[in-house]
């Protein structure tokens, strides 16, 4: 228990208000979803070709080539979806930031920043089934986030085991033990807004196998709401991204695997699913993808 609670020790109070306004002062980003065909950003002197995942700033312009498209998030959180011949300047930041967008701009900031240190790797429901020699947390995603009213957790599974011993605790509580089948659990009761830790192991006696604790944190309602707002008018792409920069990696998979219905949508789809599935840890998968998505250039 003691080796819990030095894990989640949080920042002096002091420390931490320094870094929420230092947060909120910086310019924010925005990010590029998709692109077809020639598309361009400019960047004071320099030009070059856009991407899926280009972190676009105040004061870059995107130049869209006749027959080509580009779909994204602005650095004020707003959606964008240009078709050629088109062009777009992003100015300064302007007095049309609600708290919708406000939101959007602040995940969407963080969750680049963090990506540019991980490897880049329908809405049928995945099983999540993989087995391995021990159980291994799948979703949540390290430090991602689930929903207060009903989340699901998942982890790979070990031959011959059908009940697991799934631990919760809240950074500041008890320990809470559940015993599931299989390779997944539904939980209900959890604090909007807490930060939480979870580990699984067999529900076998003398298993003397290795098991880590994983954190996360529960959206607010607030964070809920807002969230649910901003995704009505987005594509599944859009919607996809969105979902991965707020920590739901489960649901934004389900929407990147709708995306790829789409033929005009199925690249830029592969390469942000490629992005989740390395997030939680399912590298081979996240390389096939990225394979997948090269052999559609």
């Amino acid at each position: 228990m003691a080796s819990r609670i030095a894990r989640l020790t949080v920042l002096p109070l002091v420390v931490a208000i320094i870094l929420l306004v230092a947060l909120r002062s910086v310019a924010a980003d925005g990010v590029i979803v998709s692109v077809i065909g020639e598309v361009d950003v400019h960047r004071g002197e320099d030009a070059r070709s856009a991407t899926e995942g280009y972190v676009l700033r105040e004061g870059d312009m995107i130049v869209v080539k006749p027959g080509a498209s580009c779909t994204g998030f602005s650095p004020v959180g707003e959606s964008f979806d240009l078709k050629g011949p088109a062009e777009l300047e992003f100015a300064g930041a302007g007095s049309v930031v609600e708290e919708v967008s406000s939101w959007v701009r602040l995940q969407l900031a963080e969750w680049i920043g963090e990506s540019r240190r991980q490897p880049l790797t329908t809405r049928n429901v995945r099983d999540w089934t993989i087995p391995t020699e021990a159980p291994a947390q799948i979703i949540p995603a390290p430090e991602g986030r689930v929903r207060s009213g009903k989340s699901r957790f998942f982890w790979t599974t070990l031959s011959g085991i059908d009940r697991y011993v799934v631990t919760l605790a809240p950074a500041q509580g008890d320990e809470q033990e559940r015993t599931a089948r299989d390779h997944s659990i539904v939980v209900e009761d959890l604090t909007p807004g807490e930060e939480y830790v979870w580990k699984v192991q067999p529900d076998t006696e003398g298993w003397e196998g290795e098991t880590r604790w994983r954190g996360f944190t529960v959206l607010t309602v607030e964070e809920e709401a807002q969230l649910e707002a901003a995704l009505d008018n987005l594509d599944d792409l859009e919607a996809g991204v969105l979902l991965l920069s707020a920590g739901l990696h489960e649901e934004a998979i389900y929407r990147f695997d709708a995306a790829l219905a789409a033929p005009e949508l199925a690249r830029s789809a592969k390469l942000w699913r490629a992005q989740a599935l390395a997030d939680i840890g399912l590298y081979r998968n996240a390389y096939e993808d990225l394979v997948g998505a090269r052999g559609q250039d």
